[in-house]
This record gives C-alpha cells, sequence and structure tokens, in this order.
C-alpha cells in the first residue's frame, strides 16, 4: 500500500472538485492509489508520477454539460478508458475529441459565412473598383446590415468580410481581419512573410 500522506494529500485536493461528486472521495483516493501500484509494481517514484497524472487530471477535467457532440465524445472517452478511474486517459481523450468537434465547428462556421457573403455581395453597393501591378483586381463593397461592415472581393473569385478604416481605408482576411490593407490606390499584403506593398489604379464610387 502506499504511504498514508499521499492519500491524506489526495483527499484534501479532491475537497475542491465538485466534479468528483459521483464517487466516494475516499473510494477514488483508494483506487487512484490501486491503479498505479497495479501499472507501476515495487516502483515507488512511477506511482508517484502515475499518481500526480491522475490528480492533474481530474483537476482539469470539465465535463461538458450542455452541448450534445461534446457530451457524446465526454462518454464515450469514459467508456474507453480501461479502468473508470483513469482519469488522465479520460482527458487526454476527450481533449483530442473536443478539440477536432471544435475545429470542426470552425470550419462549417467559416463554409457558411463564405455562402452568406456570396449571397450578400451581389446586391450590396459598390465602394471601389482597383487594379493591382501582380495582376490581381480588388472590389470592395459596402456591407449595411453592420456598421463600418465591407465585403471585399479578390481575384479571381475569393470574398472576405472586412471593416472600414479611416478616410479610404479598407482592411480584410485572416483571422484578426487585417492581412489586407486598402489605403488609396496602394494594397499592403501582410498574409505571410514580408510585408508587400502594390501600386494600383482604384475608381472610387
Amino acid at each position: 500500500m502506499r504511504p498514508l500522506p499521499i492519500l491524506v494529500s489526495i483527499t484534501l485536493l479532491f475537497c475542491a472538485f465538485t466534479h468528483a461528486k459521483a464517487w466516494d472521495r475516499a473510494t477514488v483516493d483508494r483506487q487512484i492509489s490501486k491503479l498505479c501500484e497495479q501499472r507501476n509494481p515495487d516502483d515507488w517514484p512511477g506511482q508517484d508520477d502515475c499518481i500526480a497524472a491522475q490528480r492533474l487530471a481530474l483537476q482539469s477535467l470539465r465535463p461538458p454539460r450542455d452541448e450534445e457532440d461534446l457530451v457524446a465524445a465526454y462518454r464515450a472517452c469514459k467508456d474507453a478508458a480501461s479502468d473508470e478511474y483513469d482519469f488522465a486517459a479520460v482527458y487526454h481523450c476527450y481533449r483530442g475529441r473536443s478539440s477536432a468537434i471544435v475545429t470542426d465547428r470552425a470550419a462549417a462556421a467559416e463554409i457558411a459565412a463564405k455562402k452568406e457573403l456570396a449571397t450578400l455581395f451581389p446586391g450590396l453597393p459598390v465602394i471601389v473598383q482597383c487594379s493591382f501591378s501582380d495582376g490581381r483586381k480588388v472590389e470592395v463593397r459596402r456591407n449595411d446590415k453592420y456598421p463600418s461592415a465591407i465585403v471585399a472581393k479578390v481575384s479571381p473569385e475569393a470574398l472576405f468580410a472586412g471593416r472600414s478604416g479611416i478616410g479610404y481605408s479598407y482592411e480584410w482576411g485572416g483571422a484578426q481581419g487585417i492581412d489586407f490593407k486598402l489605403d488609396g490606390n496602394q494594397l499592403m499584403d501582410r498574409s505571410g512573410g514580408p510585408v508587400k506593398l502594390f501600386m494600383g489604379k482604384c475608381d472610387y464610387r
């Protein structure tokens, strides 16, 4: 059996964990210790590391409550764990699955946003049309649904939501919406690597 101080420390730690209330806390203490002893027989440092990992996982677990896909992922991870008290396995499994779900949601939201822009764009009032030295063409239209909002079309047919700035300046693209900036007749490309500047011919309406 493991030394009593370790069990006491785990018990104190569990007092802060409301999500462990489904189990008797003393039972959880014993089962974590038992699990780590079985996985690291005669290896007290290994057992200590195992217990610490289980404690950290239990502290980090935040079971989902309302979102069905996340709840299903969490339950699947609990079912897949080789031991009911292997909180580390559940934590790492759920972190991976929930991350994939969030990524899929973001991708779906981006697709939906692009479809909305494609539907809106033809009916929006034109602000400016430009041709630049690198051959690209840019058309900026005002999106009256939101204050200072614009939609930029960059040849061939890429559409971006963006915003208007001071004077004749407009920004769009990238996670922060600032990869590209049109300022007068100059286009600034900050989408990757060194900033590139292009002079163009613009027709403001």
